[in-house]
C-alpha cells in the first residue's frame, strides 16, 4: 500500500510541477512581459505629455518667434532674396572690416516647406575682426544661421587669420506660410 501512496504522491507532485511550469510559461510569463511593455508605453506617454505641457507653456514665445521668422524671411523672388543676402554680406564686411576672398552661393530646397540660400565664404582678417563678422552674421535681421566655421592662420605669428564659414538664410515657401 505504501508504494501506491508513493506513486499517487509522485503523480500529484509531477502534475503540480508540470502545472506550475505551464502556468509560468502560458500565464505568468506573458502577463509579466505585458506589464513591462505597458510600463514602457506609459513612460513614453508621460514624456510626450510633459513635452506637450512645455510647448503649451512656451506657445506664446514660439508663435511670436514663428511670426518674426515669417515676417523677416527672404523674399519669394530668388533674385530679390539673393540681393537681400548680398546686401547683408556687404554690411557685415564693412562693420567687421574683413575682406571676403571667396563667396559661393547656392539654393537648397527642403521637403518641409522651406528653402535655404547657403553661402560658403572665406574671409581674412585679425581675430577681433573675424569675431565681429561672426557676431554680425548671427545678429542680422535676416534669418541667418552659421552651419560651419573654421579658423586657420595665414602667417607664422598668427596675426592674419582665414575664416571659412558656411551660413544659410531661410525662406518659407508660400504654401507653408499660409498654414
Amino acid at each position: 500500500m505504501e508504494s501506491k501512496n508513493r506513486e499517487t504522491l509522485l503523480k500529484i507532485a509531477v502534475g503540480a510541477v508540470v502545472g506550475l511550469f505551464v502556468l509560468d510559461r502560458m500565464v505568468l510569463g506573458p502577463a509579466i512581459e505585458g506589464w513591462k511593455a505597458q510600463g514602457e508605453r506609459l513612460a513614453e506617454v508621460r514624456v510626450k505629455v510633459e513635452r506637450g505641457r512645455h510647448l503649451l507653456e512656451r506657445e506664446k514665445s514660439i508663435r511670436g518667434r514663428w511670426n518674426e521668422m515669417r515676417r523677416t524671411d527672404l523674399s519669394e523672388d530668388h533674385s530679390a532674396a539673393e540681393n537681400e543676402v548680398f546686401k547683408s554680406i556687404g554690411r557685415w564686411a564693412s562693420a567687421s572690416r574683413v575682406s571676403f576672398t571667396n563667396l559661393t552661393p547656392q539654393w537648397r530646397s527642403h521637403d518641409e516647406g522651406y528653402d535655404t540660400f547657403e553661402c560658403k565664404a572665406t574671409a581674412t582678417g585679425e581675430q577681433g575682426t573675424l569675431g565681429r563678422l561672426i557676431y554680425e552674421i548671427e545678429s542680422d535681421a535676416l534669418p541667418m544661421r552659421i552651419e560651419e566655421c573654421e579658423v586657420s592662420t595665414r602667417d607664422a605669428k598668427g596675426q592674419q587669420l582665414a575664416l571659412a564659414v558656411k551660413f544659410s538664410a531661410v525662406r518659407i515657401r508660400e504654401e507653408r506660410r499660409a498654414r
